[in-house]
């Protein structure tokens, strides 16, 4: 059971239990480290506010990269692991409240 969701303040001014930084990485570099992040987290932290920051690439040539890739996963591959996510004010960051496990009662064993 997910439990009710945040109001985006609530889950905003959450103290997250553990964070990434992403600045200096590639785009390829970061999508790796965001899924080992989130799937680490999601299995030892279930349930916890964890934080991904990206920067608002403000140094890179062209437009900022890593928020879209990071909304991207979110949205994608790492749905399954996330009950909600939402920008940090200003940007550059993003805080996510991973899903509680699953409970296997009542289920017979495969």
């Amino acid at each position: 059971m997910e439990g009710p969701p945040l109001s985006v303040v609530e889950l905003l001014s959450a103290i997250p239990e553990a964070s990434i930084d992403l600045h200096g990485f590639s785009a390829r570099q970061a999508e790796q480290r965001v899924i080992g992040f989130v799937e680490g987290r999601a299995r030892s932290s279930p349930g916890a506010v964890v934080e991904i920051v990206t920067g608002k690439g403000a140094r890179s040539a062209g437009p900022a990269v890593l928020p879209g890739l990071v909304r991207e996963l979110l949205n994608g591959p790492l749905a399954p692991l996330v009950a909600e996510w939402a920008g940090a004010v200003g940007g550059g960051a993003v805080r996510v409240r991973l899903r509680r496990a699953r409970s296997s009662r009542g289920r017979s064993p495969p």
